[in-house]
């Protein structure tokens, strides 16, 4: 084979390896496009709340530490409904206020569509799209003991949330942290994430994709590419390998040689 069949094989080879990769990657943008447009984040934004007294929709929000309480308990009062939290998290009284909880609970004001451009004082006094005041509280694992398993069974532990709604009602439920960790484009799991330790949270655990592939938003993103994936790397290779070949094909290794014999 003369060293001009070469050069128009290794051409051949990177020219359709080329065409596949520019093709494999315009539609695997439009198919991540797609994806995020299907399923956006959410407006997620918030603003912590440090005060144990403020009001909110025109009725007043009291928080109350009661360590003498069996078990010892947090008091969320809103308007006349009353909701309790047991202190399963460590509880720092001389940090004073709600800073003293700030390794298990939180009270944040969710700022909705308004995002970053919200005013706080403003939520505080009127309802607006998508916002809302949140208490979120971390629990260890349930069954073991909240010092030692209960806490290195992290996928169990429980997350209770208080919604306090516009009409005056407190809205209260729990999730794992597993459930949260399946649905991370939402409230429930920004928030929860404000009360768990680095160490454990999916960003920390996912900065890597390769190394934690099993993190949801990756696995989605990686399926929602579909056929582009395979593609894209296959034509890589394809780009490679024509790249040789033709860059080959300019050295002389007796081709002449062989052809006269």
């Amino acid at each position: 084979m003369t060293q001009m069949q070469y050069r128009l094989i290794g051409g051949a080879i990177l020219a359709v390896s080329l065409c596949a990769f520019g093709g494999s990657m315009w539609g695997m943008s439009q198919r991540l496009d797609e994806f995020r447009t299907d399923e956006p984040l959410d407006p997620n934004y918030f603003i912590p709340l440090g005060e144990e007294a403020f009001p909110y929709l025109r009725r007043d929000v009291v928080i109350e530490t009661r360590p003498d309480a069996a078990p010892p308990v947090v008091s969320i009062s809103y308007g006349d409904e009353t909701e309790v939290i047991p202190i399963v998290g460590r509880d720092v009284p001389e940090l004073g206020g709600l800073d003293r909880h700030l390794d298990w609970l939180r009270v944040l004001l969710l700022a909705g569509e308004q995002g970053k451009q919200a005013n706080r004082n403003r939520l505080l006094e009127e309802p607006a799209p998508g916002s809302q005041l949140v208490v979120v509280a971390r629990g260890g694992a349930p069954g073991f003991d909240p010092e030692t398993w209960g806490t290195a069974h992290y996928k169990d532990w429980v997350y209770t949330f208080l919604v306090l709604e516009p009409d005056g009602s407190i809205t209260r439920f729990n999730k794992t942290y597993r459930e949260l960790s399946k649905s991370p484009h939402t409230w429930e799991f920004a928030t929860a994430m404000t009360v768990t330790p680095s160490l454990h949270t999916p960003a920390m655990r996912s900065s890597s994709p390769i190394s934690y592939p099993n993190y949801s938003p990756v696995r989605d993103a990686f399926g929602s590419m579909g056929w582009t994936w395979p593609v894209a790397g296959f034509s890589m290779l394809g780009c490679v390998i024509g790249t040789m070949v033709f860059a080959g094909s300019f050295v002389s290794r007796g081709f002449e040689e062989d052809d006269e014999l």
